[in-house]
């Protein structure tokens, strides 16, 4: 199994403890950070802008809801057999 060395919630500062901090999801539910996120964490400045294009595309003005992108979502990973 790979390996891939992240910082974790407790030693983040500057930009990448903002970006964990703004996370939403089941993770930040339980008061956790997405192992998406904190794959990224050596590199916080482009977390940083994947958050904000997240963002921009599940949040953003759309003539879909945001339910609707959740299922997309939702049927994308299944079909990619993704348990994300």
């Amino acid at each position: 199994m790979p390996y891939i060395r992240t910082i974790p919630s407790a030693q983040a500062t500057g930009t990448l403890k903002e970006v964990y901090e703004s996370g939403s999801g089941p993770s930040a539910a339980r008061g956790k950070v997405s192992m998406i996120r904190q794959v990224q964490s050596l590199n916080p400045d482009n977390l940083a802008a994947w958050r904000a294009l997240d963002v921009g595309i599940m949040r953003g003005e759309s003539r879909i809801t945001h339910r609707q992108r959740e299922m997309i979502a939702t049927v994308v990973s299944a079909t990619n057999h993704c348990s994300y």
